[in-house]
């Protein structure tokens, strides 16, 4: 089966688009292609408290859109045709939650913001009953917004746009920019000029919008309205009122819309989009073209010249990184020998005091561990400041390169200080005063005692052992026991102090041989990632002199490439200008 003309030449250019890098226009393409054809469906698009929901309340005289700040949905509001009626809640994965029209107001309140995807009002109207579907949009405002977003998203699908602006002032830039970008994709817009009952001076701002309209080129009948003046007309079915409104000729209009044959629709629909998308690649080319043009304009050899200079200042980089990677890996040498050092010191330190103050004979089980958890404490520091040094140096020499390093990082290799493999603190021979000793170091000094004062006593008339003497030799065993505690306790302080100091010593020589070699593994693969990157930037500069050689003919191949490829753009915006032609009924040819 043949295709019709329209899907044609709107599948040529959504190709094109897809083919030319305009994603965006291809997925607009697609979407009004594949877009559904059971119903008219018109959007109401615009601005924050403009009344777009009290106009959609106002077509069909009923309750419909939650109206009032705090009311608006931040979602798209479907209303069709239904012999009940009802509002159904539909969430992001499509489930339905149907609620009564007079709580729809309460329950959109309720849900947290970005639950829901839309909401479906259905009531029974005339104006609907043939399949007319109406959208009230959430407000246009910041385009970051997800209600921007989801207004936007809302018009792939339509069919025919009412843009909404009220009459306390004309329209504003941002509002004519929306204007120009709806007709550009829309044939069939209308403005509706809301709250005319409330602004004395709105016939000056719908002439004053029309007079901005057609200044901006923008082809959209300008309809001032009065929701305020319509329901009340409706309610006391009063005709005349009703007309003063502004509705019956925006009904008019809704009518004709949904009257029009959906083949003609589509038509006009696809002929206007192609027009647009082919402008827009149009002028996507052009840019191109003109930026080639402009590049064309540098001579062969300026570019030479330039990449050249290019070569140049990336040798003088390499020089320039080499001597900064060298200095900081010295110094990182040295900062982290003298780091462990200083952390050892006073680890020392604090062994001296410990063993100055202490018998090692009874703090020995408590300072070893003690020793043990320090020492693993500074290594494990030590390594970690390395650690992050090493990533610090690696940052700068990447700093170096700018944005041309576009690659990560390469693994240091420091996975770790190796703490759990230091050996445990051997206890040395600590030499105890037993009680045995004492006696008979005690019963040694005794003697002197008991001697000289006995032969001292006995010139007296005394025996040579009395009391005088037994005093005597007492109190020097008490002095031989003590002298000779404090100097055992001497020695045993210094055999303590040389054993942890020691350990400490091998500590620190092992580790510090660990982190030299850490550290110069680091500068070997720092070396290595930073020399490849070089490299590759050599290659590029390389084949960037031989593009350049080779550059002129394929630019001119691919300058007229891009100039035949906007004659056939041309070409598929003529032929759906004139399809929307054929597809026009004539009287609007004729208007």
């Amino acid at each position: 089966m043949t295709a019709p003309a329209w899907l044609e030449v709107l599948n040529e250019t959504l190709d094109a688009c897809a083919a030319h890098g305009r994603a965006d226009l291809a997925e607009r393409l697609r979407r009004r292609r594949d877009q559904p054809s059971d119903a008219a469906r018109i959007v109401v698009l615009g601005f924050p408290k403009q009344g777009k929901g009290y106009l959609v309340n106002a077509l069909l005289n009923a309750p419909v859109c939650p109206v009032g700040d705090a009311a608006t949905p931040a979602v798209p509001t479907e209303v069709s045709y239904a012999a009940e009626p009802g509002a159904t809640l539909i969430g992001h994965t499509r489930d339905r939650v149907p609620v009564a029209v007079e709580r729809l107001t309460g329950e959109l309140a309720l849900r947290p913001p970005g639950s829901l995807h839309s909401v479906e009002v259905g009531v029974p109207r005339d104006l609907l009953s043939a399949g007319l579907v109406l959208i009230d949009t959430p407000s246009i405002g910041d385009p970051r917004s997800p209600r921007t977003a989801a207004a936007l998203d809302v018009l792939a699908e339509a069919h025919a746009v009412v843009l909404v602006s009220d009459a306390t002032q004309e329209l504003h830039q941002a509002e004519l920019a929306l204007a120009k970008h709806v007709c550009t994709w829309f044939p069939n817009v209308v403005l509706a000029l809301t709250k005319v009952d409330v602004c004395p001076q709105w016939r000056q701002v719908a002439e004053r919008d029309r007079a901005l309209l057609a200044e901006a080129g923008i082809n959209a009948t300008v309809v001032p309205i009065s929701a305020t003046v319509r329901l009340a007309a409706a309610k006391s079915q009063d005709v005349e009122l009703n007309a003063r409104s502004g509705f019956p000729e925006l009904l008019a209009w809704v009518a004709e819309q949904a009257a029009r044959p959906m083949e003609q629709t589509r038509v006009l629909l696809a002929a206007v989009s192609v027009r647009a998308a082919a402008a827009e690649l149009v002028d996507t080319l052009r840019d191109r073209l003109e930026s080639a043009g402009q590049d064309a304009g540098v001579t062969q050899i300026t570019l030479l010249h330039r990449s050249q200079r290019n070569a140049d200042e990336l040798r003088r980089h390499s020089t320039r990184w080499q001597n900064l990677l060298s200095d900081e890996i010295t110094d990182l040498l040295s900062d982290v020998e003298y780091d462990l050092r200083e952390r050892t010191r006073k680890i020392v330190q604090t062994i001296d005091r410990t063993f100055d103050e202490g018998d090692p004979a009874q703090v020995w089980a408590e300072f070893q561990e003690w020793l043990e958890d320090n020492l693993a404490e500074a290594v494990d520091t030590n390594y970690a400041w390395l650690a992050d040094r090493a990533g610090w140096v690696a940052q700068a020499v990447a700093a170096t390169f700018g944005p041309r390093h576009d690659r990560p990082l390469p693994d240091l290799g420091l996975d770790g200080a190796g703490v759990a493999e230091i050996d445990d603190v051997h206890q040395p021979r600590i030499e105890r005063f037993k009680l045995g000793q004492k006696l008979f170091t005690g019963l040694r000094g005794s003697y002197g005692g008991v001697l000289m004062f006995g032969l001292v006593t006995s010139l007296a008339g005394l025996s040579l052992i009395n009391p005088i003497s037994l005093g005597a030799g007492a109190a020097f065993a008490a002095k031989t026991v003590r002298d000779e505690g404090g100097m055992r306790l001497q020695r045993r302080q210094v055999v303590a102090k040389a054993a942890a100091q020691r350990h400490v010593d091998d500590v620190f020589l092992r580790f510090s041989k660990e982190t030299r070699d850490s550290i110069r593994l680091v500068q070997r693969r720092l070396r290595d990632h930073f020399t490849a990157l070089s490299d590759e930037l050599n290659d590029e500069l390389s084949r960037e002199r031989e593009g350049i050689i080779a550059g002129s003919a394929e630019r001119d191949r691919r300058t007229q490439q891009v100039r035949r490829e906007i004659d056939r753009l041309a070409g598929l915006h003529k032929r759906a200008g004139v399809l929307g032609t054929a597809a026009r009924p004539r009287r609007e040819l004729s208007a």
